[in-house]
């Protein structure tokens, strides 16, 4: 009887925690400037605190735009949420980088890569990233990365940041 307890236990606190993510997505994001680096901050220590795999945030580089920031954030959130559910990951790494273009957010995992099935998927997280990244004028690209894993980049002109 103890043993089932527990497994009810356990079921309902695996269950809330899953209810307090559904309502973090559910209230929209408004990001400022400073905003970005401490909500990617914030997203990778949940990450890291809530499942078997490493996130890790680097680069505190503000943008200006707060809708550009929101899109950034939300394409950053559904490539982790891909990397969590398909990849097989141990490491994620988020970074955001200025360069003499503008900037450049990246998410790189070290799971399993690209597999055909994944590119050929009627999945919505690809093409939602897609259009959020197109809404902001940035160019956005899938890949394996070198090292294998797969590796999400989304690249903004100065002009939008």
């Amino acid at each position: 009887m103890a043993a089932t307890a527990w497994k009810i236990v356990d079921g309902l606190d695996r269950a809330l925690k899953q209810v307090r993510q559904v309502s973090k997505g559910l209230i929209p994001v408004d990001i400022s400037a400073e905003g970005l680096t401490v909500a990617l901050g914030d997203l990778a220590e949940n990450i890291t605190s809530q499942s078997k795999v490493e996130c890790h945030f680097y680069g505190p580089v503000p943008i200006h735009d707060s809708q550009t920031a929101t899109h950034l954030y939300r394409i950053a959130q559904e490539a982790i949420t891909n990397a969590l559910k398909h990849s097989r990951a141990n490491h994620i790494t988020v970074s955001l980088e200025a360069h003499d273009r503008g900037v450049t957010l990246s998410i790189r995992d070290d799971g399993i890569g690209l597999t055909d099935q994944a590119r050929e998927s009627n999945g919505m997280g690809l093409k939602i990233m897609h259009y959020r990244a197109s809404l902001i004028g940035a160019r956005f690209n899938v890949e394996t990365a070198d090292d294998g894993g797969t590796l999400v980049t989304c690249t903004i002109g100065k002009e939008h940041i």
